[in-house]
This record gives structure tokens, C-alpha cells and sequence, in this order.
């Protein structure tokens, strides 16, 4: 036998293995799809002979043959829009129906060109044998390529075709018919064999396709898995974070504070020995801070045009002495090239590498200097004379706690994390950064920024005011309003600012500070705890008492790292700060909030 019936087995495919039913399933729907283009190919095959046996006087019988024939494509016709795809479930009975229905109209579309082909041989006409047989053996090629992902309907639609004229050649005298009924046995079972090779590779394209489906589900489901464990992780550091950063901003202001107060050189010594102690866990959080947002992908990039001498120029103070302290030569030569990037990420690249440099540089110089690159590119270099780094650990300098010459993981020469947030601030900057290093030579880094035509003027003049702003003495005599729930940073950041010359009053509720500011209490500056107990966030808190007194100025201070909190301090159009804070740092931001502060109230009164 050349077939069986059951709807999800070929003979192909016949194992001790049950099928998939989904790759079964679509090979059923392939011939489905199939069906309007082996319709039409079935119509218009039938034309030739039409023409040919017409002539000969057959009319009758042709026309019943014909009409037999587009009968059946009718049916198959119906048949197939009858059974909508999307009607069709893959494991139903109703597929299985369908196909056992498309099997039987397949195998009669067959028999009635097979009885055709029995009909309407005649062997005294050699012409017309040639002719009945060339469209026989087109329609099979045609059929096999279509049907051939159910090889079972591709059999039972070639054997009812072929076998009677293959029988009406063998009934002959003629030894030639023989040897053409022998050789067409020959095709048919080629066909069969074909038939089967390309059903396999159908098969296999099916299987493949349903495996990566699967594959890219399960890397779905991976990569959910993996962004939950990422966002969990974030939420978890953000929470550690803030209960780590309370307790340090307290010391780091109490320490500051204690400046003033030690004299001898025991209590100076210990008091430096604090502050070191603190400045490392400072320095630490905050890289893992930095670390973690830069993964999470929460850093937001701000591209603005500016001038990267006038960027260079405020950096160079700080290295200058740096530079002198360790005996060494630095030099700055860059020319007034304006470029187009985030200023503040590019400060923290810069830093770190010239940490890096002095770090590492015991004699010698360290440089930083500007080439043209290609396609008004502006190639920075930051080189110097050091150490050096080999080959094999230059692919390996951006990688988290990896330092070449500090195995033993002595805190005194860095925590190996600054060049790791060097390669993704970049990353996210999109600026290519090159190393060039040479063992005992020293090594450059060449980062390549995209120029600017020029610095936009307003951009010059608001530059120019925050710079005159910030070498005021705003804190004298300054009324500062100072709102926290831990009672020892309240006393520790008034004590700061009292020493700063400011008037400072300071509240650990947020109800405690409205019934003040009802009392009269008229601040200049908040510098507001975002996280309060009670009604009030710090945020809200802010927003209440610009009801009243709307010419104060604000600070949030924080120590929840989540990107929703600064996210809504943002859109509060509040400036923050993360704790712990460097009392520099503050003293800064505080004179650009009450800066800005003072030229919003202006324009409104304009």
C-alpha cells in the first residue's frame, strides 16, 4: 500500500515516537494554503486537453470528463472556505475532520484525472499518447511540491492519476508501451521517494520554527526573570542605601563640625583619622550608587553645547594641587573648541581618569591636551607618565575591582570601580574612549567628543551668573530651615550652619515646621529630608509652605536612591541631593538653589 489514513502519520515520519501535534497540525493547514493555487493549476491543466481531444471527435465524453473535473474543484473550492484558519484550533477534532475530508477530495480530484487518462488514451495515436502523458506527469511535478508536506495526500492524489494510464499502457501489444508503462512506475516511485525527502524538510523547518519559538519564549521568560531580579535588586539597594546614608550624613556633619572645636594635636589626629574613615565609606557607597543606577539604566543624559576649556579650567584648581603635593607636572592645553555632550557625566569621566593618572604616576607629568579627530570629532586626551599596564590588563582596566598593582585590596589605592563607571558613563554617552599604554611608560586614554559650532549666548550668560553667585558668602546670616526625622542630623546640619554664619532652626517633624511657619517663621532656605513620618513628604511639605511663603527657596535632601523618588522631586521642580553630603558639595548646591530660586521670583514679577 502507498498510504494509510490516520491524519497525524506519514509514512515518512512512521515511528515509535508520537507526532507533535502542533507540527502535524501545521503541516495539514501548509496543503490548506495550498489549495487555491492547486485549484487553479488543475483548471487551467485541463484546458490543453480540451483543445487536443476536441479535434478528435470526443466531445461528449470530454465535456462529462471536463465537468466532473470542475465539479470536484468546486467542492474543494467550498471545502476550503468553509474552514477559516482562524476557525481552526490545532488540537481539535475539527482539524482532524478536516483533514481526513481534504485527504477524500485530493483522492477524487485524482480518479477523475486517472479516468481521464485510461479514457482518452489510444494507442494508434502515438501524438496524443505523448501529449495525455506530458500533462499527466506536469501535474504530478506540480502537485508534489504543494502536497508534499502530507506526503499521504500527495500519494493519493498521483496513484489514482498515473496507475490507469500506466495499465492502459501495460494492456498494449506494442513492447514500446511497456517499457513506457515500466519506465512511468519508475517516475512515480521517484516522485514518492522525492516526496518524502521534501516532507522532511518541511518537517524539520516546522520543528525549527516551533523550537525557537519556544527558544524565545524561555529567553523571554529569562530576561522578565533577570529585569524582576534587576529591579528587585535596585529596590533593595535603594532601601539599604538610604538606611546606610542616614546614619553617615550624621557623622560626616558632625565631624565637619568638630573641626572648629579640636586644639591638640591628639584630638586633631583622631578627628582626621574619623574623617578618612568616613571619606572612604563615602566614596565607596557612592560608587556602588553610581554603579547601580548606570546598570539599571536610570541615569538620564542631559547633551548640552558648551566649551570644554571652560570645563577643564574649573577642574584644574583641584589637580593643580594635587599635582604639586605629589611633585609631579600638570598641564592643561585645550583649545576654546566648543562640543555637544552631557557636561556633568563628562566632568566624572575626566575625574576619574586623572585620579586614575596621579594614582599611578610616582615621577614625571600628567597631560591633558586636545587633537582634531575625523568628521569634526575633537579627540581628548588624558595622558601621563606611570606605571603603565600591559597588553593582556588593558582589556581588563574596565572591569569592577580589578586593579593591576593592588591585589591585596588596600583601600588607600582606590577601590578599583572608577574606571568601570568611566566605561559606562561613556557607554551611555556613546563616546568610543582608546587605551594606549606602554609598561613602565605610562599610559593615555583618548576619548573622542563630537564638536559644536558655538556656545549658544544665553547658555554664556546663565553660566556667567551662577558663577558670580557662587562666589558670594550666601550662608551669612542666612534664616535656614533645616526639616529631618533623625534628630542627629537636625543637630549635626545646624551646627554646620550656625558655624557658616547662617540662622539656622531646625525640626524632626513636618508638622513642627508648618506650625512654625504659622507662627511667622519666615526661612529664606529649606533644606527639606525627603522621607518624613506623618502627612507630609518633604516634597508636599515644600509645596504647603510655598502656599504662604512663596519667595523661599528649597533643597531636598535625601538618602532614598530609587529612580521614582527623583523622578517626582523633578517634577516637583525641587533641586535635590543624595546623603550623605560633603559639606562643600552643599554649600554649592545651596548657593545654585537660591540662585535660580532668586531669578524665578524675578521673571514672575516681570
Amino acid at each position: 500500500m502507498f498510504f494509510h489514513t490516520h491524519p497525524f502519520v506519514d509514512d515518512a515520519e512512521n515511528n515509535d515516537n508520537a507526532p507533535n501535534i502542533k507540527v502535524e497540525a501545521e503541516k495539514i493547514l501548509i496543503v490548506r494554503r495550498n489549495t487555491p493555487m492547486i485549484l487553479i493549476g488543475n483548471l487551467f491543466g485541463s484546458m490543453p486537453l480540451l483543445l487536443i481531444f476536441w479535434a478528435d471527435r470526443q466531445s461528449n465524453s470530454l465535456l462529462l470528463w471536463e465537468s466532473a473535473l470542475v465539479a470536484i474543484l468546486a467542492i474543494r473550492l467550498l471545502h476550503f472556505g468553509l474552514y477559516k484558519p482562524d476557525k481552526v484550533n490545532s488540537n481539535s477534532q475539527r482539524l482532524r475532520n478536516y483533514d481526513r475530508q481534504q485527504m477524500l477530495l485530493i483522492f477524487l480530484t485524482g480518479c477523475i484525472w486517472g479516468a481521464g487518462g485510461w479514457h482518452f488514451f489510444d494507442g494508434t495515436e502515438i501524438k496524443n499518447v505523448a501529449f495525455l502523458i506530458l500533462t499527466f506527469v506536469s501535474m504530478i511535478a506540480g502537485s508534489l511540491v504543494s502536497l508534499s508536506s502530507r506526503p499521504v495526500s500527495y500519494r493519493l492524489f498521483a496513484s489514482p492519476l498515473m496507475l490507469p494510464l500506466l495499465g492502459r499502457m501495460f494492456l498494449e501489444d506494442e513492447w514500446f508501451y511497456g517499457w513506457m508503462g515500466f519506465g512511468g512506475i519508475v517516475y512515480l516511485l521517484a516522485t514518492f521517494s522525492f516526496s518524502s525527502t521534501v516532507h522532511r524538510v518541511i518537517d524539520q523547518s516546522i520543528q525549527l520554527k516551533y523550537e525557537n519559538l519556544d527558544l524565545i519564549e524561555d529567553l523571554q521568560q529569562e530576561t522578565e526573570r533577570a529585569n524582576t531580579a534587576n529591579r528587585e535588586k535596585s529596590h533593595f539597594f535603594a532601601a539599604a542605601s538610604h538606611d546606610l546614608r542616614q546614619p553617615l550624613q550624621a557623622v560626616s556633619l558632625y565631624s565637619e563640625s568638630l573641626a572648629a572645636l579640636v586644639t591638640t594635636p591628639q584630638q586633631q589626629q583622631g578627628l582626621a583619622n574619623i574623617q578618612k574613615g568616613v571619606a572612604s565609606l563615602h566614596e565607596l557607597l557612592d560608587a556602588l550608587f553610581d554603579v547601580s543606577r548606570f546598570d539599571a539604566g536610570v541615569v538620564a543624559v542631559n547633551p548640552v553645547v558648551f566649551y570644554l576649556d571652560e570645563l577643564l579650567a574649573r577642574m584644574e584648581p583641584q589637580f593643580q594641587l594635587e599635582a604639586q603635593i605629589r611633585g609631579l607636572a600638570f598641564q592643561i592645553g585645550c583649545r576654546h573648541c566648543a562640543v555637544r555632550t552631557d557636561p556633568v557625566l563628562l566632568e566624572r569621566v575626566l575625574t576619574n581618569l586623572l585620579v586614575n593618572a596621579f594614582r599611578y604616576t610616582e615621577q614625571g607629568k600628567v597631560d591633558i591636551y586636545c587633537t582634531l579627530g575625523p568628521e569634526d570629532h575633537l579627540q581628548l586626551h588624558v595622558r601621563d607618565t606611570g606605571i603603565g599596564i600591559t597588553a593582556e590588563n588593558c582589556r581588563r582596566i574596565f572591569d569592577e575591582f580589578f586593579q593591576v598593582h593592588n591585589q591585596e585590596r588596600d583601600r588607600h589605592q582606590g577601590l578599583g570601580l572608577g574606571l568601570a563607571i568611566v566605561r559606562r558613563i561613556l557607554l551611555l554617552l556613546e563616546l568610543p574612549v582608546k587605551v594606549h599604554s606602554v609598561l613602565g611608560a605610562g599610559t593615555e586614554f583618548v576619548v573622542t567628543l563630537p564638536l559644536a559650532e558655538s556656545l549658544p549666548e544665553d547658555a554664556v550668560l546663565d553660566q556667567n551668573r551662577e558663577s558670580s553667585a557662587l562666589n558670594q558668602d550666601v550662608f551669612k546670616g542666612l534664616a535656614v530651615m533645616v526639616v529631618d526625622n533623625e534628630a542627629a542630623i537636625v543637630n549635626a546640619m545646624t551646627d554646620l550652619l550656625q558655624s557658616w554664619g547662617s540662622d539656622c532652626s531646625g525640626f524632626v517633624t513636618t508638622e513642627d515646621a508648618l506650625a512654625a511657619i504659622e507662627q511667622g517663621y519666615q526661612p529664606a532656605l529649606m533644606l527639606v529630608d525627603y522621607r518624613m513620618p506623618g502627612s507630609y513628604s518633604g516634597c508636599e511639605l515644600v509645596q504647603r509652605v510655598w502656599q504662604t511663603l512663596p519667595g523661599v527657596a528649597a533643597l531636598i535632601i535625601t538618602g532614598d536612591t530609587s529612580e521614582e523618588v527623583a523622578q517626582e522631586i523633578i517634577w516637583q521642580q525641587l533641586d535635590f541631593l543624595h546623603k550623605p553630603i560633603k559639606p562643600p558639595r552643599l554649600r554649592i548646591k545651596a548657593s545654585r538653589v537660591l540662585a535660580r530660586h532668586q531669578e524665578r521670583l524675578a521673571q514672575q514679577e516681570d
